[in-house]
């Protein structure tokens, strides 16, 4: 099998620009954490402060597609879906199809087409509602998978006064078989769908350890999604929802909840109306559909936020990547970075589960997964870059990657 290329920095990260944000987050965050014999322990958290991009862009040649989420499961596999490609082939490029990453190092992984997911369409194909499906990210916990799709009106059909895609309807798909077969069907996900309406149409799991593995937040009893207002790009916030992780496979609606305001350790905190929740970020414009990874050696979580520069990915894909870190699923919310992308046009990226290694009490390495601009065909794979995450500023030696300066 093919095994991952290196792209030349020197054609592709010259021109990026890095712009440092104003570092604002309310200093160090300390909270309880059981341990194995259920006594607690207190953590110190300090805020992220500085991403470094360690190389340029690596790719898993076969890959065909966007919006790519590769989730830690059991057997150290990474599985995930894919949009609008044939994941890693043979095949025609459907919707949404699946597939698997195997290897010990993130530098020699091979890539296999599970599931091409046939009885979501082929690419581009409509149904009567004017849309097709997506996916976003999916979870691998307690060894079985769980992915989100949702409805997608394309900018021609969407009626979107901004030109934007817009996400609604979105319903959960579990596999018990390694990504073979799901359920709910495609059927049932069209009729009934789980959370109607936009505003969590587009929802990603936030990722926590190896096969959904957690204790901070709550998350050794929940599992958490996060969703902006229903759109692609250019949304305009982010709300939290979560479910008991023994409910989770029960694929009910009914048992979510979503955060609503105050410490969402407490029950009180959360509401099952998801209009009621309130936004754990705002970026009226620039909060496109993205997913949040919590980094155990910082004890914190980041989330990249990103737009198109000019609103309009049909007539200009460059695309503006925001770090964000905070403390806690909820918040509150800080940029440290941003990222001009130029004609490299990074979208969704997500920061893996694995591969994340602590350097020291103030470092953590990880990889990054972007998809890159769409109108290249060479970009449209499934990226990915090994990132350096620290609390103090980092020295950014080789200008030639991104976040060189």
């Amino acid at each position: 099998m093919p095994k991952a290329t290196k792209r030349n920095p020197l054609l592709h990260f010259a021109s990026l620009l890095i712009i440092p944000a104003v570092f604002s987050c309310g200093g160090e965050q300390k909270e309880k954490e059981k341990t194995e014999t259920g006594a607690a322990t207190e953590i110190t958290s300090k805020p992220i402060v500085d991403i470094r991009f360690d190389s340029s862009y690596l790719q898993i040649p076969n890959s065909v597609g966007d919006e790519w989420a590769p989730t830690w499961g059991r057997d150290d596999v990474l599985f995930t879906g894919n949009d609008d490609g044939s994941s890693f082939g043979p095949g025609k490029n459907n919707n949404l199809a699946f597939g698997k990453l195997e290897g010990s190092s993130p530098y020699n992984l091979t890539g296999t087409t599970i599931n091409p997911m046939n009885e979501y369409g082929y690419a581009g194909e409509l149904k009567a509602d004017s849309a097709s499906w997506k996916t976003m990210n999916s979870y691998s916990v307690d060894g079985v998978l769980y992915m989100f799709v949702t409805r997608c009106l394309y900018p021609e059909k969407s009626g979107d006064t901004a030109n934007r895609h817009v996400f609604r309807s979105s319903s959960i798909i579990k596999s018990v078989d390694g990504g073979k077969t799901w359920t709910r069907s495609e059927k049932e996900n069209y009729d009934q769908p789980m959370f109607p309406g936009k505003r969590f149409g587009a929802p990603y799991f936030v990722w926590f350890g190896k096969d959904g593995e957690g204790s901070v937040d709550n998350a050794d009893k929940y599992v958490y999604a996060v969703s902006n207002n229903g759109h692609f790009e250019s949304g305009d916030n982010y709300i939290i929802g979560r479910v008991l992780k023994s409910k989770l496979a029960d694929l009910n609606a009914a048992d979510w909840t979503f955060y609503k305001s105050g410490d969402g350790m407490n029950d009180a905190s959360w509401v099952a109306n998801m209009d009621d929740a309130g936004h754990i970020l705002t970026n009226t414009g620039n909060s496109s559909m993205t997913g949040m990874t919590y980094i155990p050696g910082l004890n914190r979580y980041i989330m990249v936020v990103w737009h198109y520069t000019t609103y309009n990915l049909r007539t200009d894909p460059r695309t503006i990547n925001e770090f964000y870190e905070a403390p806690k699923p909820w918040g509150p919310w800080t940029k440290f970075k941003t990222l001009d992308t130029k004609e490299l046009g990074w979208y969704v990226p997500i920061v893996g589960q694995r591969f994340q290694e602590k350097v020291d009490d103030k470092t953590v390495k990880a990889i990054l997964y972007p998809t890159g601009n769409y109108q290249k065909k060479e970009l449209y794979k499934l990226n990915y870059i090994p990132v350096t995450i620290s609390t103090e500023p980092l020295q950014h030696k080789d200008p030639l990657y991104v976040g060189g300066r």
